[in-house]
């Protein structure tokens, strides 16, 4: 068994957290961190499931709490895989490893999905929802408020868990949006420096020419950060991005 897993047992819980997610016969559910597959089970009864799950040694109990159902079962680390491999699904139901909370929402802004219910440490959940002013107030709240709808659903007893989490945690819904503010399609380069970044966003969302855009982005006054990609930004670089973006009409 990995470190961080907290297998959820509560059945209780478990059909919660499916009825929130209003799935449909005809959608394609993602569970990341499958564990022994009692979420999975009751997702896979009524919509097909891909469930990817880091632990090869659980491969048994999954398979046998699937039987009869239809499930695909990917072995390997989700965010690499969600990174190199193009997996089409409709929404996303999972019981995370709490570890990687932080790393598969930054990635979850990159992936095409309707909306997702999953359980995540309360404190991590603050975070998402902190507002300007808030000391919680982060690169990940800028990300939260920007690429989605976020509404803490309600709260998970320790004992829903085996084994039993030290951190409290709460089912949360998340709907994605269109992404198609000038932030938004500025961080979706991720490969790009910020200056072609926002460039190329401005060509997408105001039809500006090229000197229309030179012009707003000097104006801006974003000096050295102008050669570093989005990605690389740390929260206090990202938030100067995000404010002045906001000043461009």
């Amino acid at each position: 068994m990995q470190k961080d897993q907290h297998f959820m047992t509560d059945l209780e819980a478990i059909r919660g957290i499916v009825s929130a997610s209003e799935i449909k016969r005809n959608e394609t559910v993602l569970e990341i961190g499958a564990g022994k597959g009692f979420l999975t089970r009751e997702l896979a009864k009524r919509a097909k499931v891909i469930a990817i799950e880091i632990d090869k040694a659980l491969e048994k109990d999954l398979k046998k709490n699937l039987q009869g159902l239809e499930a695909e079962l990917i072995f390997g680390n989700a965010l690499k895989i969600l990174k190199k491999e193009e997996i089409r699904f409709d929404k996303i139901v999972s019981n995370i490893p709490y570890a990687i909370s932080e790393s598969l929402l930054q990635e979850m802004v990159f992936l095409d999905f309707k909306s997702a219910v999953l359980t995540l440490p309360k404190s991590f959940v603050e975070r998402l929802e902190a507002r300007p002013g808030d000391k919680r107030f982060s690169k990940l709240s800028i990300l939260a408020r920007e690429f989605f709808e976020i509404k803490t659903l309600f709260a998970i007893p320790r004992e829903a868990f085996h084994p039993k989490p030290k951190t409290r945690s709460v089912a949360v819904f998340l709907k994605s949006r269109d992404k198609k503010s000038l932030f938004c399609r500025v961080f979706l380069q991720r490969k790009m420096k910020l200056k072609n970044a926002i460039m190329r966003g401005l060509f997408e969302t105001k039809k500006y020419s090229k000197n229309q855009a030179r012009k707003h982005i000097k104006s801006l006054k974003f000096n050295n950060l102008l050669e570093k990609n989005m990605s690389e930004m740390d929260t206090v670089e990202l938030k100067t991005v995000w404010k002045r973006l906001q000043k461009i009409q």
